[in-house]
């Protein structure tokens, strides 16, 4: 069952590599637009009513999010997890299950059954969560250089700002609160 979740995910997990780029090659590298594909792992214990509920649900998260569950009854394991606006679908994944496995109480180490990304997701050098990509067409292309943006790809955090010392800053600040400060700076003019 395991393998057959990673095989039908596994596409989802390559790409985010956060290169830096600077702002020409940002905008050319990030996807725009609020509409969302979700992807459902194909997997035994969910029928065909679930996988539609599903889908429902998973649509409504901003990308990149991921749902994670215990084989068996969530309801009765105590852990299912849906996070969401991480930078790539491989970071959405990795906090889903992370965060799943340890609300877990009983059952089977949790899976990933669904991952939300823009439509017609493909893996590029970077990519960042809706909100960093609404943040940078609005914010950052507008401000003068020098400029930085930089993410937190364990948590989805991410900061603007002057130069990349104050972009890190301003990620790091933010990404303290919820996890480990691993900003790196990802655009830079």
């Amino acid at each position: 069952m395991r393998s057959a979740i990673f095989a039908s995910l596994s596409l989802l997990m390559a790409g985010g590599a956060f290169a830096q780029a600077n702002e020409e090659a940002a905008r050319d590298q990030l996807f725009r637009g609020d509409a969302q594909a979700v992807s459902v792992a194909d997997v035994d214990f969910l029928g065909a009513a679930e996988i539609a509920a599903l889908k429902q649900y998973a649509a409504q998260f901003d990308y990149y999010a991921a749902l994670a569950v215990s084989p068996g009854d969530p309801a009765e394991t105590g852990s299912a997890v849906a996070l969401a606006n991480f930078h790539s679908p491989a970071a959405a994944q990795r906090a889903a299950l992370g965060a799943c496995n340890a609300r877990r109480t009983t059952g089977e180490p949790c899976v990933i059954v669904s991952v939300t990304t823009p439509k017609g997701y493909r893996a590029r050098d970077l990519t960042l969560s809706a909100e960093a990509t609404a943040a940078f067409e609005e914010e950052y292309r507008g401000a003068s250089s020098p400029k930085a943006m930089a993410i937190s790809e364990a948590t989805g955090h991410f900061g603007i700002g002057a130069g990349a010392e104050r972009a890190l800053s301003v990620c790091n600040t933010a990404a303290a609160a919820e996890g480990p400060r691993d900003c790196r700076v990802v655009i830079a003019d």
